[in-house]
């Protein structure tokens, strides 16, 4: 069993030989007790949560001295997601750091649990705050959602594939804030002369059908929403892609790391370090309803020149040099 296995695994154990949460109960230690679960992999969010516990060392937090931190990984299912974020709620931590999808579960469970959320979409749309400025309850945190990255994804893509004339937008429909991206994309594309048709994939099962769909349709290239879905098949699309020449463009580094040829968005590491600094302010006692959600201020490009080389693609040198990192 693999160390992302080994959680939902433990809890179970726990769950069924002690009828308890396993979870320390709080009161039990003066460390303040810090519960994350996301909705993603360990694969997908390791860097990245690196990040976020180094930050907390540089704020002045040491963990078994000043607090104490625990994290689970839904691995993509809702199930196993509700499962770990009731425990958590039951063991009464201190804080909640909360990732994507997880976000659902923990705000359907406590109102009164302060929750630090990254989340890939519109908080907003989703019920989740009020206001990005003032969220209004038990929940802040960072939106990586911005719908000005769309045309910049789509304006980059192009400049390396001028002959791009007909993309496929593939992205999972029930993403909070999708219509606005998908407009976004379309009025984006126009203006490049390029046509945009979306593809909803609604489970990791529909991926494969949607991009046969695409591919059978013309398509030139391939736009992938940062979502769960697509995420979790980012392996796969890229495989698809190679196979049958078509140049994809995603939403953060780990479909380029995945095989993409390109991704553009936030920078990940420099979101979940912002993170940290919302989670010390929770932990000095600033109700998350005073405290603004983040949008992020960072970005990066990467391109995938293993991929441009398997395209049969010459990535222009002004593409180049604005990339943040480049995969050999």
């Amino acid at each position: 069993m693999n160390r992302r296995d080994a959680l939902p695994a433990v809890l179970a154990t726990l769950i069924a030989s002690t009828g308890a949460s396993p979870f320390p109960a709080l009161g039990q230690t003066r460390i303040r007790r810090i519960v994350a679960i996301t909705g993603n992999s360990e694969q997908s969010v390791d860097q990245s949560m690196r990040s976020f516990r180094e930050e907390l060392k540089a704020l002045g937090y040491q963990e078994g001295r000043d607090i104490s931190f625990e994290i689970g990984y839904a691995e993509f299912s809702r199930e196993r997601g509700a499962r770990l974020a009731a425990d958590a709620v039951a063991s009464k931590p201190d804080v909640i750091f909360a990732m994507h999808g997880a976000v659902h579960a923990f705000a359907a469970l406590t109102k009164t649990i302060p929750i630090v959320a990254i989340y890939s979409g519109d908080l907003v749309e989703a019920g989740l705050v009020k206001s990005l400025a003032r969220p209004g309850g038990n929940i802040t945190g960072c939106q990586l959602l911005d719908f000005e990255l769309v045309g910049k994804r789509i304006e980059i893509l192009k400049e390396i594939v001028p002959s791009i004339k007909r993309l496929a937008v593939i992205a999972f429909p029930a993403h909070p804030g999708l219509a606005q991206e998908r407009d976004a994309s379309i009025t984006a594309a126009k203006q490049l002369g390029v046509s945009v048709a979306f593809y909803p994939v609604r489970n990791p099962q529909e991926l494969d059908a949607g991009l046969d769909a695409a591919q059978a349709a013309g398509t030139d290239g391939l736009v992938l929403f940062p979502d769960p879905v697509t995420l979790s098949g980012a392996e796969r699309i890229a495989a698809f892609a190679l196979k049958h020449k078509l140049p994809v463009v995603g939403g953060w580094h780990n479909y380029a790391d995945a095989g993409a040829l390109l991704s553009y968005g936030p920078n990940l590491r420099e979101v979940w370090r912002r993170a940290a600094h919302h989670l010390d302010r929770v932990l000095k006692g600033v109700n998350p309803l005073d405290i603004p959600v983040e949008l992020p201020t960072l970005y990066e490009a990467v391109v995938n020149l293993k991929t441009a080389r398997a395209l049969g693609l010459k990535v222009p040198y002004a593409v180049l040099l604005r990339a943040n990192r480049l995969i050999e």
